[in-house]
C-alpha cells in the first residue's frame, strides 16, 4: 500500500494546528466555500517542495512547520530514489518543511536536512496533485519512469535491480576503504624504513644508545623543573 498516512500542519496561514490521520481508501474533505478546505492541500504542497514565502506564516507566529508521513511499501520509484540518495528508512517516508517569518526555508527527509529541490523531486513520486498545470508532470523524467515501470509490471525486476545495486555500492565502498588503508599502510611503511635507515647510518653501539637515552631523560627532566 502507498499512501499519505498523516499530515501535521502548524502555524500555516490561518491554521494554528491541524492533525490529519488518513486511512486506506478514499478520503473526502467537504465544507462550504471559504471554510479552508484548500489549506490542507496547500500545506501538503509546501511540504512537497513548492515555493514558499514569509506570508504563509500565521500572524504572530515565528514559523510554519509541516510534516507529512507516507507509507511507501509499494512505491518502488520513491524507494529507489531514497536509496540512491541514502535517505531510505524502510517502508515509511517522512517529509518536513519549515518556513520562518523572515522567509528562510528548510527541508527534511526522514530527519535528514535536505535542499528544498530534493523535497520537490521526491514529492513528485509520492503525490499527484491535479490542478491547472498538472500535465506538466508528464515532462518530468522521474514521473515518466514511474509510469513505464507501473505499466510494464516491473515490480519484481526493480526489486532485484535495487538489491544488486545496493550490493554493488557496498562492494565499491569496501574497495575504496581497502585502497585507502593500503595507502596508509604504505605511508607508514615508508616512514618506518626512513627511520630505520637514519638509525643505521648513526651506527650506534649498544653503550652509546644507552647513554643517549640517559641524556635524553636528563634534558627532558631539566625542562620540567
Amino acid at each position: 500500500m502507498d499512501m499519505l498516512a498523516h499530515l501535521s500542519v502548524n502555524n500555516f496561514a490561518i491554521v494554528k494546528s491541524l492533525q490529519v490521520e488518513l486511512g486506506a481508501g478514499m478520503t473526502t474533505i467537504t465544507g462550504e466555500t471559504g471554510a479552508g478546505k484548500s489549506i490542507a492541500i496547500d500545506a501538503l504542497s509546501l511540504c512537497l517542495g513548492c515555493r514558499s514565502d514569509a506570508g504563509m506564516v500565521r500572524q504572530g507566529e515565528d514559523k510554519v512547520d509541516i510534516v507529512a508521513s507516507f507509507i511507501i511499501e509499494n512505491n518502488l520509484s520513491a524507494k529507489r530514489w531514497l536509496e540512491d540518495n541514502e535517505l531510505a528508512e524502510g517502508d515509511e517516508c517522512i517529509l518536513r518543511r519549515i518556513v520562518s517569518k523572515d522567509g528562510r526555508s528548510r527541508g527534511f527527509i526522514n530527519g535528514n536536512p535536505v535542499p528544498v529541490s530534493q523535497l520537490k523531486s521526491l514529492g513528485q513520486l509520492l503525490v499527484s496533485i491535479h490542478g491547472q498545470h498538472a500535465h506538466h508532470q508528464l515532462l518530468k523524467k522521474e514521473y515518466q519512469i514511474k509510469l513505464l515501470d507501473d505499466y510494464a509490471g516491473h515490480a519484481n525486476l526493480i526489486t532485484q535491480s535495487q538489491s544488486r545495486y545496493q550490493k554493488w555500492r557496498q562492494a565499491e565502498n569496501t574497495l575504496k576503504q581497502t585502497l585507502q588503508n593500503s595507502e596508509q599502510n604504505q605511508a607508514q611503511k615508508q616512514l618506518l624504513e626512513y627511520q630505520i635507515k637514519e638509525l643505521d647510518e648513526l651506527s650506534l653501539g649498544e653503550q652509546e644508545f644507552t647513554e643517549l637515552e640517559l641524556e635524553h631523560k636528563k634534558i627532558t627532566n631539566s625542562g620540567r623543573s
